[in-house]
């Protein structure tokens, strides 16, 4: 495979969604609202589709499924993976998100008919200033406390709010309670899958006027107290490559790049690349393509050499 993948979004028109997807990155959407931008995935509830090259119209999962193609576009780790390992997402929380949980893989496979769980990663993109986020609960709160803390009309006094700035990175394990606030939009890379627990969502209303629904039940099985957030704050790098995150699902790093930078792709694993911020270009030994911020595109793992070139930064995800 000698060029890179680039992606057509699956939009969502969640009722917490703005305009910013559209404004700043100039995404297509038919929406006037738009919440969310799935752009890697091979998730049932949107696939995402190629834009470019041989393979042009095809979803993912389609070249994912292939036998022949899965080695030589995701990579030798993928050989026993019977579903695609990622989902990404640019996330525009024009309002906040309801308060919510992820299972992880074990309660998944067991409560919902063999579902993946759900562990993730958030990178701010753009927020206002002096922005939180929700992400874990209060050291005061015991596990047995839970049940109960989790029914209470002032739940908010139990949660961690924690500030972000751009740049920020915040690793969300699964068990751990979580919202992204207003004014905030991210990119998410996560586990591929779509289960969520709501607990609490402001009280708000879905477009029918009723309350939108709540798993508490769910979420108390799940929930874990004792996670914390872990926030690595990467603004102040400079023009460098550096990991951010990694676990047993995927590993995501950084790349600053002030002018150009030479890479080789590799046998082992395909690179999810996001464009979060700036503006250059990829060049092969076949053709060169522009990028800009809010840009998406895979590096096939027999992709060879390349260069990225210009004055942006990228997320790299990865096994």
């Amino acid at each position: 495979m000698k060029e890179p993948i680039f992606l057509e979004p699956i939009f969502k028109d969640y009722i917490w969604g703005g305009t910013k997807l559209k404004t700043l990155f100039g995404k297509n959407t038919p929406y006037e609202i738009t919440a969310e931008s799935w752009e890697v995935s091979t998730n049932k509830n949107g696939k995402s589709i190629i834009r470019n090259g041989i393979h042009k119209g095809k979803d993912l999962e389609e070249l994912y499924q292939d036998k022949k193609l899965r080695e030589t576009i995701f990579g030798t780790k993928t050989k026993e993976k019977d579903i695609f390992p990622l989902l990404i997402k640019f996330i525009d929380a024009n309002s906040n998100l309801s308060v919510q949980v992820h299972p992880d893989d074990k309660y998944a496979f067991e409560k919902e008919n063999g579902e993946k769980g759900k562990t993730e990663m958030w990178y701010i993109m753009e927020c206002k200033q002096g922005a939180q986020i929700i992400c874990g609960m209060k050291e005061s709160v015991k596990q047995e406390q839970l049940a109960d803390i989790l029914q209470k009309t002032n739940l908010e006094d139990y949660l961690n709010f924690v500030s972000v700035e751009k740049g920020d990175c915040i690793y969300i394990p699964s068990g751990t309670i979580h919202a992204i606030l207003g004014d905030t939009i991210i990119c998410e890379i996560q586990q591929n899958s779509d289960l969520t627990y709501r607990v609490y969502d402001w009280g708000r209303k879905d477009k029918d006027g009723k309350p939108r629904e709540l798993h508490v039940q769910k979420a108390t099985e799940v929930v874990r107290v004792e996670n914390r957030p872990n926030v690595i704050k990467t603004a102040s790098w400079g023009e460098c490559e550096r990991e951010i995150y990694s676990s047993a699902f995927f590993k995501v790093n950084k790349l600053t790049i002030r002018g150009i930078k030479k890479e080789v792709s590799n046998r082992e694993t395909f690179y999810a690349m996001n464009v979060v911020n700036g503006t250059g270009s990829i060049q092969t030994k076949e053709k060169n393509y522009n990028l800009k911020v809010g840009d998406s595109f895979i590096i096939p793992a027999t992709l060879g050499e390349y260069e990225l070139n210009g004055n942006m930064e990228l997320l790299k995800s990865y096994l």
